[in-house]
């Protein structure tokens, strides 16, 4: 079973020894290319694009001028420690152990606007560009259409035939997938809380979540959609009138 998840707009170095051996992003030249346009546009730019505010703009102009594809053991970390938000407060790397590591490094993967697919050891800087955003170059309209193939197809040669693809990943990122070439795998997770007597979605919930469910799996060393569905963490439980084949329900 892989696990597909995104990144976080908060980001930190952790330069701390780690039990993962330090690998290179797959799409390193791919990142180069988008880097060599993002690099020159300006803060108003960057504030605009990404809807952000101009003190926000300024700090990542300052991280694209730095930004290298090759980067020093100080100026970087591996992805898995790097991401700061929600979903990996939930996921709390710091606290498993190696065998629960290996497990992530194996089936864990994050998608990204920048980097393309990463895996927890592949070493990155500190960057801020999300998939969603209109961020055109060459001829590309966004970066949904630069990265749609490249992504599924990587995901797809790393699947065995009837391997689950445990998507966790927020819509936005999501999206990226051609979900065509990969539904024969592709299983999605929504999470609930129940108010006034019905089920609703809250978002901030919803991001911790995703990163309770990957440690689960991690630390159960989940390999199949029952194992999955035994997920009780922060008294979520399966909902299977909820729930579809393709789609997993988790309530509270």
């Amino acid at each position: 079973m892989k696990i597909i998840s995104s990144p976080a707009k908060l980001m930190k170095l952790e330069n701390d020894k780690t039990p993962l051996r330090t690998t290179s992003p797959k799409f390193i030249k791919e990142a180069e290319l988008i880097h060599k346009y993002l690099k020159p546009k300006t803060p108003k730019y960057l504030s605009e694009l990404m809807e952000i505010s101009q003190k926000l703009a300024d700090e990542n102009w300052q991280r694209n001028q730095i930004w290298k594809a090759k980067p020093s053991k100080k100026e970087s970390s591996q992805a898995i420690y790097s991401f700061n938000g929600e979903v990996y407060k939930g996921l709390d790397v710091a606290s498993l152990d190696e065998k629960a590591m290996e497990y992530l490094r194996k089936n864990f993967r994050m998608i990204s606007g920048l980097y393309g697919l990463l895996r927890p050891s592949d070493n990155i800087m500190p960057y801020r560009l999300e998939m969603g955003r209109k961020f055109k170059f060459e001829k590309n309209k966004d970066l949904y259409s630069f990265w749609r193939e490249k992504i599924t197809n990587e995901l797809k040669s790393e699947l065995k035939k009837d391997e689950i693809l445990l998507n966790v990943a927020s819509n936005e990122y999501a999206k990226v997938l051609d979900k065509k070439k990969l539904e024969n795998h592709l299983v999605n997770v929504e999470f609930k809380e129940i108010r006034n007597g019905k089920p609703k979605t809250i978002v901030v919930y919803t991001k911790h979540a995703r990163g309770l469910l990957a440690r689960f799996c991690a630390e159960t060393n989940a390999k199949n959609l029952n194992d999955v569905k035994a997920f009780n963490t922060n008294k979520y439980l399966f909902d299977e009138k909820l729930s579809t084949k393709n789609n997993l329900v988790f309530i509270r």
